[in-house]
């Protein structure tokens, strides 16, 4: 087994150092960190024209007409209508409102918000990647630019100063991988700007027509909070119960008896008091008129 690896390994070397001999002359002076270079342009060539071809997808679509369309079905208190435009074309405006109508008539922010982030999330695909190499490839440069110093300086040493042409021809060689570090960060930094761009007028074009579907649904009454009507109708049931039970009595069962015992609130028996006390008033008065009737009664008939 382990020839057998000493084998594979010695293949892949033999294997790696034909290719590097096709690569131009230029490169292969470049030292190691042109191969970590050349996979950063690959990378970010890669992620640039997908990028492109979506963003230009994007643009090309055009939703104007179809939010207009979809806005007026809506203040025409047609859901139906609205969300079959919003279903005409796939963008992500569209698709957010798409889902804030199935959301009525319960508020939608939160769904239309977390569907915001998502799609913003998805056209930023790349951008770290690009943000990475940014800063990467300029420091790779500077690390080849330095092992090639390194190796000059090595080369100085063994040899004097009597053949400075290897040193300086060594130092030039060097400074190949500081220059392919920083064309890789152009490489990169042109497009991650373009789409930090693009992503910026996505973020107000989704906040400005959330803001306009807000407040068309709020205007025409499309929004309805069931919890809080649930809660207005138990708190007007509860008021109305107090009510019934302020002017009503309480009535309980004597022990041992069938007889009924009313109970009065304090205002009932207030009343029931105030009634009482005049009754009693009443009487009492026809009770001493009486009296007075009887006692002249005797003095008349001794007069006549």
């Amino acid at each position: 087994m382990a020839p057998d690896s000493a084998l594979n390994t010695l293949a892949n070397i033999l294997s790696f150092e034909q290719i590097q001999q096709t690569m131009p002359q230029w490169f292969q002076q470049g030292g190691i960190v042109m191969w970590l270079l050349l996979l950063a342009s690959f990378l970010t060539t890669t992620v640039t024209l997908e990028r492109f071809f979506g963003w230009t997808k994007y643009y090309l679509t055009r939703e104007r007409t179809v939010l207009h369309d979809c806005f007026s079905a809506l203040n025409r208190h047609q859901k139906r209508d609205a969300l079959l435009h919003c279903q005409k074309l796939d963008t992500p405006a569209l698709n957010m409102l798409a889902r804030g109508i199935n959301a009525l008539p319960f508020p939608p922010n939160e769904i239309m918000e977390s569907y915001a982030e998502k799609q913003i999330s998805l056209m930023s695909r790349g951008q770290s990647l690009l943000d990475t190499v940014i800063t990467l490839a300029p420091m790779l440069g500077i690390l080849g630019t330095v092992l090639g110093i390194i190796d000059s300086f090595n080369i100085l040493s063994l040899q004097g100063v009597e053949n400075p042409t290897a040193v300086v021809g060594g130092i030039a060689q060097a400074l190949i991988s500081t220059a392919m570090g920083l064309c890789v960060a152009l490489l990169a930094l042109l497009p991650y700007n373009l789409f930090r761009s693009f992503i910026q007028k996505l973020t107000l074009h989704l906040e400005s027509s959330g803001s306009e579907f807000y407040h068309v649904c709020h205007q025409k009454s499309l929004i309805t909070n069931k919890i809080s009507e649930i809660m207005k109708t138990q708190e007007a049931s509860h008021t109305t119960k107090n009510k019934i039970d302020s002017v009503s009595r309480d009535y309980e069962l004597k022990e041992g008896s069938d007889k009924v015992k009313g109970k009065l609130n304090a205002e009932i028996q207030a009343i029931h008091k105030t009634t009482q006390k005049s009754v009693i008033e009443m009487y009492a008065n026809a009770i001493d008129n009486r009296d007075e009737l009887k006692q002249s009664e005797p003095a008349t008939e001794k007069v006549q």
